[in-house]
């Protein structure tokens, strides 16, 4: 059983290409039971892929793609985590992380 838990759509700003729609419905195709999107900064598309995903039978893993600035040793590394929610709390919690990012003007997209 095959997984994708990184995925960038249409709503990753100048880097991911793929459309929800087609994705989730390869997914179903391939008989995969979830899919992740991974976003750079955002859930923009999260409503619509989990509507999409619900829809075909496959269980929607909504996520995000962070840049972290590095340690006082090395504050110009910059490094990219994949933050996957678990569950609705871990959903919400990703919602706060990235809402303050934005409105705090620490985030590029």
């Amino acid at each position: 059983m095959f997984i994708h838990l990184r995925l960038h759509t249409e709503f990753s700003v100048v880097d991911g290409t793929a459309r929800i729609d087609d994705a989730v419905a390869s997914a179903a195709a391939d008989g995969q039971p979830a899919l992740a999107i991974t976003d750079i900064a955002n859930l923009f598309g999260a409503v619509k892929f989990y509507k999409a995903a619900r829809g075909k039978g496959v269980k929607p893993i909504l996520g995000a793609e962070v840049a972290l600035r590095g340690l006082a040793a090395d504050p110009a590394t910059v490094s990219r985590v994949l933050l996957l929610a678990q569950n609705e709390q871990g959903y919400l919690n990703l919602c706060e992380l990235l809402a303050r990012a934005w409105t705090q003007g620490v985030t590029k997209a």
